[in-house]
């Protein structure tokens, strides 16, 4: 298949003419049928994606696609009626012209440069047809799926951008390592490694409720059958967003509507034993003239990864998890209706439930069920948005949505010490409440295009409940019961004026945007917060972009960062070595405070991106990008003291620190904390023997530094008739420091143990030839720094490669019609974590927030298209 570019005198129409390589069919020759699944994206990709696949050559002007988008085609269809499908929407039409097909504007269309009101906007800004001056990585559901991707855990796992330790499957100890924690097995990305509360995950571009404890959104709920792409920008968007996009945002588009019914069915498990996996999954739905809806449905379950499972663990208790068990259904709706004209309903809905099972044995040498902890957490969370949009006249339309959103963790748990089983339940419900209002269209013509302007604000309600039990004796006691409540309000304006586009281009300038945002929220009760953000694009030449942007972040500090129950330990003034100046009097005790803070601030973090994008026209499909970010992340919530032992005569712990205080102020704070003080001294306690007290409570005292590089590199062939060939190459450096609190050292945050490495990269590509394709990927996580030993070393990098194969029958009809098998080979040479030193027996040996114990993983999925 060539592609090549001619002119046609009449109308001034250039035009691309798609060669396919094979005849085209005369006229009357019935046109065969083929199921076509192309994702949305720009209309030119789409309509050469059908040339290429059907034979027929497409004849289409430049400059008539140019900035149009196409909705996702998908269902058996013709070529035709797959361009038509292409078209839905835009004032542009498809007829037959000497057996090509021909597409051009209606007559007495529009003017052909407006992007139209069902323009798509695109993660990062707010205006239809705009650019984002932030680079942004797009995903597509069919190349995960053609990677031997299935679920969105795998989609974190294989994302450059994001650390995969913290809140997500397989972290040890349920993600204590690298100081987080992943109670029920959910699934949150976290951009640049700096947390999954400073990453703004969105379904659709609206919010859903956050997950457990650690506000993050827990991405697993969607099955990736209900995803039409990914779009991640990995850049601070407080300004668009609010609060939470500090590391960037993460939007995953369902798809719009579907037309038949598609049932995938996969097995699959890991060769060194373990996670054993079957999922279910089935897509339908139907489309009409003015609407259309989806329906997704999934069940996947897997059986655990013991550590008497892997070589590496075999000196742990064969109880002891590292890879949770876990059955999941989930449910996705998706529907847009016209009302009346210029009057569109659109309604997106989720469910889910996942139950799971989670081991941790104290010791090396007891089962978890005589020592150790057994949690079985259950977690359903589900969320509705209607939409309501509405054109106000021929060029500006306006959105009314609303949002409510349930994630509810309940995790029934039992813990036994020496056989004995203390019973106890966890209750975390997140509830989301969000109203909001928006408007976007041109402001006045300029020689460049329009100036676009976007309005919006709305209301937000969020709330976090938590239930906590124990039975100890028989009795049932509640220890913590309560909920907390934020409410905001907001208001957001976004403008894009193009100085320079098609119309005026000159020498070095073919295209020159300016754009500006501002956000101001108000939370009730805390502060009120404006952030704003500017964006330069700018084309040198038209194979040459280049985009910059600046902005200021936040994130409020969690409703579990100002709730968390204070509590104080009591220690031996004999263990703080050395002894501050003067010394602790002999027999002194030290108070040690932990726990929230409830006048913590917003965390506040600057950030800057410089990107540019090459696409040469003398090479056509190859595209180049390379980008630099830079975070400066200020007033982090942490505990400031880093070492508590060696607290006392640290200088830069002298604020955190008070020496000889009061018998009466020490015993006033006891009497204020909300339960017993911990006593590890083996005395009673005696106010007036505290020597010291340590505030260790949460506080804005941390400064965190990220920075770093990203480059891609895409080339996309056609060597053949119905033949395509795409390789691609990512990778990602990050630079990160972290300081607790001033005057304290500078500490690494990427590059050590229990941190994001400081390079990742993936690297392959994919091959089709009508009905078969076959995938391979390299993926790198580099080494890390384990600085816990007197002797550091280094922990080596943790290389993979993944291989795919798929292939679709021919057939026109019948059972064999429409089926495609796809085998899956996920670290196929089976590279296995390595072991790092650890003073108890019983802890996991290896980081397991880089390194995972899935091991070589082979699946078979079978897909039939009725």
């Amino acid at each position: 298949m060539t592609i090549s570019k001619g002119a046609f005198t009449a109308g001034c129409l250039v035009a691309a003419a798609i060669q396919a390589g094979m005849p085209a069919p005369a006229k009357g020759q019935t046109e065969s049928v083929a199921t076509w699944d192309l994702p949305a994206q720009a209309l030119g990709e789409t309509l050469r994606a059908i040339a290429r696949r059907s034979g027929r050559d497409i004849l289409f002007a430049d400059a008539l696609v140019r900035g149009r988008r196409a909705p996702a085609v998908r269902g058996s269809l013709t070529a035709r009626a797959a361009v038509r499908a292409a078209l839905a929407g835009s004032d542009l039409m498809v007829e037959d012209r000497e057996g090509a097909l021909l597409v051009r504007a209606r007559p007495h269309a529009a003017r052909q440069d407006d992007p139209g009101p069902g323009e798509i906007v695109v993660t990062g800004t707010r205006i239809r047809g705009a650019q984002s001056p932030s680079p942004q990585i797009v995903a597509t559901r069919q190349a995960l799926e053609d990677a031997g991707i299935d679920d969105m855990a795998g989609f974190s796992r294989m994302l450059p951008q994001n650390f995969s330790g913290g809140q997500n499957p397989g972290v040890a100890g349920g993600g204590d390592q690298g100081g987080q924690s992943n109670i029920n097995n959910s699934t949150t990305l976290n951009l640049r490694g700096l947390g999954a509360d400073a990453t703004l995950t969105l379904i659709n571009g609206h919010r859903i409720a956050y997950d457990a404890l650690n506000q993050g959104v827990d991405v697993s709920a969607i099955p990736l059958a209900a995803i039409d792409r990914i779009e991640v920008i990995a850049d601070g968007a407080s300004a668009l967003y609010g609060s939470d996009a500090v590391g960037g945002v993460v939007n995953l588009r369902l798809r719009r509507d579907y037309s038949g019914l598609e049932t995938t069915a996969r097995f699959g498990a890991s060769t060194e034993g373990g996670n054993v996996q079957q999922q279910y999954s089935a897509v339908t739905g139907a489309r009409w003239g003015s609407g259309g809806f989806m329906v997704a449905a999934d069940y996947d379950h897997s059986t655990p990864v013991l550590a008497s499972d892997r070589s590496y663990t075999r000196k742990l208790n064969g109880s002891q998890t590292l890879l949770a068990r876990q059955s999941q259904t989930s449910v996705v709706l998706a529907g847009h209706q016209q009302l009346m004209p210029g009057v569109t309903f659109e309604l997106d809905g989720q469910f889910s439930d996942r139950r799971l099972q989670k081991t941790n044995a104290f010791t090396a040498t007891t089962d978890a069920s005589v020592n150790g902890l057994v949690n079985r957490p259950a977690v359903r969370s589900w969320s509705v948005t209607p939409t309501l949009r509405i054109d106000l006249s021929p060029d500006w339309t306006a959105s009314l949505e609303a949002t409510r959103s349930v994630s509810k963790t309940d995790i029934r748990s039992r813990n036994f010490r020496s056989g004995i089983e203390t019973p106890g339940r966890l209750i975390y419900e997140n509830r989301l409440v969000n109203i909001e209002a928006g408007a976007e269209g041109p402001l006045v013509r300029l020689p460049g295009g329009d100036a676009r302007l976007a309005l919006g604000g709305g209301w937000r309600q969020f709330d976090l409940g938590i239930d906590v039990t124990q039975t100890s004796a028989g009795v049932t006691r509640t220890t913590r019961r309560g909920t907390e409540t934020r409410r905001s309000l907001f208001a957001y304006g976004e403008l894009s004026v193009p100085l320079v586009g098609p119309d005026n281009r000159m020498p070095l300038v073919e295209q020159l945007q300016l754009s500006a945002a501002v956000r101001y929220e108000r939370y009730q009760g805390i502060e009120q917060v404006a952030t704003p953000k500017l964006g330069i694009i700018h084309a040198p030449h038209r194979d040459v972009t280049l985009r910059f942007s600046w902005g200021k972040s936040y994130k409020i500090p969690t409703l579990d960062q100002v709730n968390r129950v204070e509590a104080g330990g009591l220690l031996p003034g004999s263990l703080f070595a050395p002894q501050p100046v003067p010394a602790l009097p002999s027999g002194a005790t030290v108070l040690v405070l932990s726990g929230g803070n409830p006048d913590l601030r917003s965390e506040r973090a600057t950030t800057w991106t410089a990107s540019f994008e090459v696409r040469p026209q003398f090479l056509e499909g190859l595209k180049l990008g390379a980008s630099w970010f830079d975070v400066d992340y200020r007033d982090r919530i942490a505990s400031p003291i880093s070492d508590t032992l060696s607290a006392l005569a640290n200088p830069a712990f002298a604020d955190f620190v008070l020496m000889a205080p009061s018998a009466a102020a020490v015993q006033a704070i006891v009497d204020g904390l909300p339960q017993a003080i911990t006593n590890a001294t083996g005395q009673p306690f005696d106010p007036a023997r505290v020597g010291a007290i340590l505030d260790g409570r949460l506080r804005n005292s941390a400064h965190e530094h990220a920075r770093g590089v990203d480059l891609d590199i895409e080339y996309r062939i056609s060597p053949g008739p119905r033949e395509r060939l795409t390789l691609s190459a990512t990778a990602s450096y990050l630079d990160a420091s972290r300081q607790l609190s001033p005057g304290q050292p500078v500490l690494a945050r990427s590059g050590v143990i229990f941190t994001p490495p400081t390079w990742r990269v993936r690297t392959g590509g994919s091959w089709d030839r009508g009905n078969t394709g076959f995938t391979a990927f390299f993926n790198y996580s580099g080494g890390v720094y384990d600085n816990r030993l007197a002797s550091p070393g280094d922990i080596p990098a943790f290389p993979t490669v993944d291989l795919s194969a798929r292939i679709r029958t021919t057939d026109d009809r019948g059972l064999l019609h429409g089926l495609e098998f796809r085998l899956s080979a996920l670290n196929v040479l089976d590279e296995k974590p390595h072991t790092i030193f650890t003073s108890d027996p019983a802890a996991i040996p290896y980081d397991s927030t880089n390194q995972s114990s899935i091991g070589r993983f082979i699946s078979l999925a079978v897909t039939k298209s009725w």
